[in-house]
């Protein structure tokens, strides 16, 4: 019997929680709908209508905080256009906004300035460069530039070499000009003679005021002295004191470092954007606030296949020789391509379906607009082929958190003519 009388307290119990959570639920959800007549109900006083003030904000949507909210009627989009599917215009009160940190930016008229950043490395001006041989064999007897970095000018001394070679062709010479002197032979064939004993001398690099000096005082040097046929620094010297040379020795590389090249790759989509004689500005790591201005003297004609990247050698001055090869950098190239209404590129919400940007109408509404762009970022802007007009202010940072309450609103207001929802018929059916 007690069990009885527990189970029927217990259904009690149930079917009173039942029926007060219904009647939360309708009452949550016609709250703000006017009072209908009901049997035995005093309708002699009307109920307090809600407020249509001009201006006056509508309820918030569920899920929206309270001062994010549906804007009255007019809707703003009427204006410009039904808004993207899945989104609604809001209403975002000027102290939400401080909160959330939206900032506003303006769709403008501005340069296309298409920039491509790659890093490059400091390398010596090929043209510029001299591989210096002994054209004769013997041994080295003194250095005159004795270590790697040493500074040279063109017709300076590097090092005197001991050949035999080279002495028995002075004295040729030397017999040549007396036998001319002499008389003895035809005059036509001496001066053959001494022509060729003076050539061989000369494709020897032998200087032509030592050639004269041989001439003039009779006397044969024992030590051919090789020297620079440029200015500039030694970048490696492979002769050593009493070494025995040959023709195929490398003993220096000088190279003039007034310019250098910066090589650097860029990608193969990028090669529209990249021509002959375009200027370049360089960085370095070392000097973050210093540029360099230079200019595109070669692309490479062959795409690496690893890589899909192509060479790119940029001229660059070092008179003051600041630059030195082997360094790294940063390579800026700006390639312009006219004007454009551009926006900034923070303000594009990318879905991957369409672009979307919300539009500031007022201090308090924002529209979602699609927008067609130009799949090109011009630094920190996008340019606007469709959907906004030059002047239009749009939303920059904190879009993510308008994008959000509009969708929900745009969800709310397609379930609001769905059975059992406020929006439904405030009759009951009848």
């Amino acid at each position: 019997m007690t069990t009885n009388r527990y189970r029927s307290f217990l259904g009690l119990a149930l079917a009173a929680v039942a029926v007060f959570s219904i009647v939360e639920s309708v009452y949550g959800q016609e709250k703000s709908a006017p009072a209908q007549a009901m049997p035995g109900m005093d309708m002699s006083t009307p109920a307090p209508k809600p407020a249509t003030a001009a201006g006056a904000d509508t309820a918030a949507a569920p899920g929206m905080a309270p001062d994010m909210k549906m804007p009255s009627s007019p809707n703003p989009a009427s204006a410009n256009g039904a808004a993207p599917p899945g989104y609604a215009p809001i209403r975002v009160s000027p102290e939400v906004q401080q909160r959330i940190g939206v900032t506003l930016g303006r769709v403008e008229r501005t340069p296309l300035i298409m920039t491509t950043r790659t890093v490059g490395v400091l390398q010596p001006n090929e043209t510029k460069i001299a591989h210096i041989h002994v054209k004769t064999e013997g041994w080295v007897e003194k250095l005159y530039i004795s270590y790697t970095g040493q500074k040279v000018k063109a017709g300076e001394p590097l090092l005197s070499i001991y050949s035999p070679a080279f002495f028995v062709a002075q004295r040729e010479y030397l017999s040549a000009l007396q036998a001319a002197k002499s008389g003895l032979d035809q005059m036509a064939d001496q001066q053959i003679v001494v022509e060729t004993a003076r050539l061989r001398l000369g494709l020897w690099d032998i200087p032509k005021d030592e050639i004269d000096a041989l001439e003039k005082t009779g006397e044969a040097r024992k030590a051919l002295t090789l020297r620079s046929p440029i200015s500039g620094t030694v970048l490696e010297k492979q002769a050593f004191a009493g070494q025995y040379v040959m023709p195929q020795s490398d003993l220096y590389v000088v190279a003039d470092l007034s310019t250098v090249w910066m090589q650097a790759k860029v990608f193969e989509y990028e090669l529209p954007h990249v021509a002959l004689g375009m200027p370049v500005t360089v960085s370095f790591p070392s000097q973050p606030t210093q540029q360099l201005s230079g200019r595109i003297v070669f692309i490479d004609p062959v795409v690496d296949e690893m890589s899909r990247s192509v060479q790119v050698r940029i001229e660059l001055p070092n008179s003051a020789g600041q630059l030195r090869p082997g360094t790294f950098g940063d390579v800026l190239i700006a390639h312009s391509m006219g004007s454009g209404l551009t926006v900034p590129a923070s303000a594009i919400i990318r879905t991957g379906e369409r672009d979307i940007a919300f539009r500031a109408i007022g201090a308090d509404r924002f529209v979602p607009v699609e927008v067609k762009i130009n799949p090109l970022a011009f630094g920190d802007r996008f340019q606007v082929i469709d959907g906004l007009n030059a002047g239009d202010e749009v939303v920059t940072s904190a879009n993510f958190l308008i994008d959000s309450e509009s969708r929900l609103e745009a969800g709310a207001s397609s379930m609001a003519g769905m059975p059992g929802m406020g929006g439904g018929d405030k009759n009951g059916g009848k």
